[in-house]
């Protein structure tokens, strides 16, 4: 039982009044609003006219000394020659270099980066002479750009000049040579400068790591004067052990030699330790931290989640919420919403969304795909739904994430919907949305729909088949009847088809008695993966269903001398703010007597409506009358039932696919209690409603 109830509330927050910069009716008068009104209106203006206006304007008020103000004029006065008249404006003489060092560090330093070349490109028609502070800001433009015409041309006008060998300019042609990937081009200019400062060399020992030169690195770091190692140099060797060669034990070793380490030393060897799932040392080392900043606690929790330690995660997470100085971020809320989506905890989750409002936390394209991932796996399809269609900005990972998350709900229409939104907005599908479809084909049967996307996805979107998609269409094939197709299909496939196809098939022969196809499957299944107790189960399972029974009971005696032990079903469900989980035969809970005689009530009532549980005594899933009455399903449904507000809808996770067992008993209990179950297994999610399911009982 796992509790998330301690998570205190958020406090409400003031929202201040919107700032709405207005045009001045006097431009004497209010200047700094005149400069929001000009940046403003360059922004949205297109027309060359308007252009015009505004350019009088900032000359008429002196705006058009103001880096923002000039840099929209440069963008919005593209050709060369506009430009040149701008730049005329503001400089008298264009003898010399000052103005215009001063214009591209400027744009450079604010990210400016396209006016900052077009600047650059004025000054070279003008032949204005240059000096050894005009390059770097280029450069660190070029190189932010990926422009390598411009870069190109600064290196070239450097060696003019004799400036390539300035310390500034060489660092910043190391740096764009090694962004373009060539590093022996950066090693020479580098090997050419003397003497070297600090940031020379740690700019070329990183360039070298970007560049996978990590030998060459490592060496270098080696070579540079113990007098010029700071804190940078060390913590490029610790990122570099850590995150491109893996080996966390060197990367350790170099972490304790630094003299005096900050937080992204720390950082970066916690990142480490997540990469390889050593969470316990991650943790060590967190917890003996002086000083953590934000990314320090994001690191750790996210070690937590991508290891499968979903509730640490959360308790970390409360934590983080009591520090005074410490604020969650949107990387915070994207690793703990995954945490509540593999938990379950749709409260939680909840929880958060409200959290992210209040707190101003940018809806960013992450925190958005994140949210309607929670909400579409806890269950609650309608906010996975609310918050995709208020999305501002949709990607192809969004949209994926939409696609795929309908079609665990047997929604295949509302996910060609999204499809065809995709189409409509230029948004190119990825392999996960491709998945996404064929899985809601496979849900609902629509062979012919499947089959046309699958044999068209290379031609149309530029996708090559993977084993997802051969995955997705063997379970398409296999659930229409379509068994030799499905058995074609795996035995041409360009790559070696995996375990999971031949068992997807498998459970289609299961699915329409097809015992003879099965027997081979199965035992070539059970060859690939002698230790998977799932195999033995269904074969044993296909036998008994075709009454073969001593061909089931030696399957079982086979299961037995390998020791080989069945998985154990596990299912839970979120009460309040806390998740509660139950194995099959469970009596661990504090509440254990009270939900049996309430399963013993619901299994009763369930009778008299019509549920046999006789029909599948001879199953392996089952394990007799006793077996079958207290699968774990079934005793979360009843925790439920006495747990929350009568008419309420029951959430239930399962580990394993639902047995054909407790898809009928919880059929049967939604419309005798008249509640709504969602229950989440291995596979997709059931909608009990009334008696029926949303599956149409086809999964």
């Amino acid at each position: 039982m796992v509790s998330v109830a301690s998570i205190s509330p958020v406090p409400a927050l003031a929202n201040p009044a919107p700032r709405k910069p207005n045009r001045p009716e006097n431009l004497t008068v209010n200047l700094a609003s005149t400069e929001e009104w000009l940046v403003s209106s360059l922004s949205l203006s297109r027309a060359p006219y308007e252009v015009d206006g505004l350019y009088a304007i900032a000359i008429k008020t002196g705006f058009v000394h103001r880096d923002r103000v000039l840099s929209l004029l440069l963008l919005r006065y593209p050709s060369p020659s506009s430009s040149l008249l701008v730049l005329r404006s503001l400089f008298s003489s264009p003898d010399s270099p000052f103005p215009f060092n001063s214009l591209l560090s400027s744009f450079s330093r604010s990210g400016s980066h396209l006016p900052a070349l077009l600047a650059y490109s004025i000054l070279r028609s003008l032949s204005v002479p240059i000096d050894r502070s005009t390059l770097p800001p280029v450069l660190r433009s070029a190189t932010f750009l990926s422009s390598i015409a411009v870069g190109l041309d600064a290196h070239s006008l450097a060696l003019k000049t004799g400036f390539a060998s300035r310390l500034p300019v060489a660092t910043a042609l190391v740096r764009f040579y090694c962004s373009l990937g060539l590093p022996a081009i950066a090693r020479n200019i580098f090997d050419r400068c003397h003497p070297r400062d600090f940031i020379l060399w740690n700019t070329t020992i990183a360039g070298l790591v970007q560049c996978h030169e990590l030998e060459a690195a490592r060496n270098l770091f080696d070579e540079m004067p113990p007098t010029d190692r700071n804190i940078a140099s060390w913590n490029t060797m610790v990122d570099m052990y850590c995150n491109k060669l893996g080996d966390v034990l060197e990367a350790r070793k170099m972490f304790d030699e630094i003299p005096k380490r900050d937080s992204v030393s720390w950082n970066v060897m916690i990142s480490g330790y997540a990469r390889m799932g050593d969470c316990t040392s991650a943790r060590e080392l967190f917890d003996s931290m002086f000083e953590r900043d934000v990314v320090s606690w994001n690191a750790i929790i996210s070690c937590y989640v991508q290891n499968g330690f979903f509730s640490g995660a959360l308790e970390l997470f409360r934590m983080m919420l009591r520090e005074d100085k410490i604020k969650p971020d949107a990387v915070t809320i994207t690793s703990v919403l995954q945490a509540c989506t593999h938990m379950g905890a749709l409260n939680l989750g909840q929880w958060l969304h409200v959290y992210i409002r209040r707190q101003r936390i940018p809806m960013d394209l992450q925190v958005t795909t994140a949210l309607v991932d929670m909400y579409g796996r806890c269950g609650s399809i309608e906010d996975a739904q609310r918050v995709f269609a208020q999305a501002k900005k949709r990607d192809s990972f969004l949209c994926g994430t939409m696609v795929d998350i309908l079609a665990m709900h047997g929604m295949a229409d509302e996910a060609f919907r999204v499809f065809d939104f995709m189409k409509s907005h230029g948004i190119k599908p990825n392999d996960v949305t491709i998945v996404g479809l064929l899985k809601a084909c496979g849900h609902i049967g629509l062979v012919d729909d499947g089959l046309e996307l699958f044999n068209t996805m290379e031609e149309k979107f530029g996708l090559s088949p993977k084993l997802e998609h051969y995955g997705c269409m063997v379970d398409l094939l296999g659930k229409a009847g379509q068994l030799n197709d499905a058995l074609e299909l795996i035995m041409g496939m360009p790559m070696e088809p995996s375990p999971v196809l031949w068992s997807s098939l498998l459970s289609a022969c299961k699915i329409h008695g097809e015992s003879v196809l099965a027997e081979k499957v199965g035992y070539h299944l059970l060859e690939l993966e002698p230790s998977s107790s799932g195999n033995y189960i269904l074969l044993s399972n296909v036998y008994s269903n075709a009454r073969r029974f001593e061909e089931a009971a030696m399957v079982r005696k086979l299961m037995k001398e390998k020791d080989v032990v069945k998985e154990p079903g596990c299912s839970s469900i979120e009460v309040g703010n806390q998740i509660h989980e139950f194995l099959a035969g469970d009596r661990d809970h504090p509440r254990s007597r009270e939900i049996y005689e309430m399963l013993q009530m619901v299994a009763t009532r369930v009778e008299q409506a019509g549920y046999n549980y006789e029909q599948y005594l001879n199953s392996d899933e089952g394990g007799g009358r006793h077996g079958l009455m207290h699968h774990s399903e079934k005793l979360a449904f009843a925790f439920g039932l006495m747990s929350t507000e009568d008419g309420s809808t029951i959430r239930i996770m399962k580990n394993l696919r639902v047995c054909d067992d407790c898809h009928l008993f919880l059929k049967l209990a939604s419309a005798v209690y008249g509640r709504k179950v969602v229950v989440r297994d291995c596979h997709r999610f059931h909608h009990f409603v009334n008696g029926l399911c949303s599956c149409l009982d086809y999964w």
